[in-house]
């Protein structure tokens, strides 16, 4: 058996989009192109945790298992936490739902990066950009990662900052953000009963959470990522990207 658990948090009272993992894109739910990506990478059972009988029953019509968790839960991290209690595995790996071009192989590099690192509390990834649109958005989360491929930081602003613009440094590329998190399970555990930390309330940012109380996130590089989903008009983003991308 895996030691691993891969966990989807889709929370179906969404507040910017309703019911957006049950979207359709491309014909299939958006939480479908979540699920068999996550099963492709073939690194541990797939569960999705909601609060939804809705979720569960769509769900199920594609094969997936889903765990109904409390309504009360504060975020995807507290859900997948709740979801995995009664589980044996020693990694869980976060897969947000409403990611719907992530790849099979950035769901390994996560699991395989917090399995072979033992310096490593949580996994995570990043992938290169020097798209100016995505730099100064402040929904697309950059991270500062140190030689050793551990995060120093995540913000919504533009950093690091480049003083001066040499040809030279317009060409060093900044790090984006991509929603996945690997944890060892005493990790989560941690995580989740750490009070909300002054910086994660300051960015919006749950990962500073555990950068402030001396956690090690280490970062797996990818090569792209596809956009995620919060509004509608996301949704009608990622119908023309797939199109493009298929």
């Amino acid at each position: 058996m895996s030691d691993v658990l891969i966990a989807i948090p889709a929370r179906y009272g969404s507040s910017r989009l309703p019911g957006k993992m049950l979207k359709l894109l491309a014909g299939k739910p958006v939480i479908q192109h979540v699920y068999e990506a996550c099963v492709k990478a073939n690194v541990g059972d797939v569960i999705i945790a909601t609060e939804s009988p809705l979720v569960v029953e769509a769900v199920a019509k594609f094969g997936a298992t889903a765990v109904l968790t409390s309504d009360q839960c504060q975020s995807g991290t507290d859900r997948i936490y709740e979801a995995a209690q009664n589980r044996p595995e020693k990694f869980i790996i976060n897969v947000q739902g409403d990611e719907p071009f992530i790849k099979a192989e950035t769901v390994f590099a996560v699991a395989e990066l917090l399995k072979t690192d033992p310096t490593c509390d949580i996994s995570t990834a990043v992938t290169a950009t020097l798209d100016e649109d995505k730099i100064n958005n402040p929904n697309c989360v950059k991270a500062v990662i140190a030689k050793d491929g551990r995060a120093l930081y995540f913000s919504r602003s533009c950093v690091p900052y480049k003083r001066e613009l040499t040809e030279e440094n317009k060409k060093v590329p900044y790090w984006q953000h991509c929603g996945i998190y690997g944890y060892r399970r005493e990790a989560l555990k941690r995580f989740v009963e750490l009070p909300m930390s002054p910086l994660e309330q300051l960015e919006r940012l749950e990962q500073l959470r555990a950068l402030e109380d001396g956690m090690t996130i280490k970062c797996a590089v990818i090569s792209s990522a596809g956009p995620a989903i919060d509004t509608a008009q996301d949704l009608e983003a990622a119908e023309k990207y797939f199109n493009e991308h298929k």
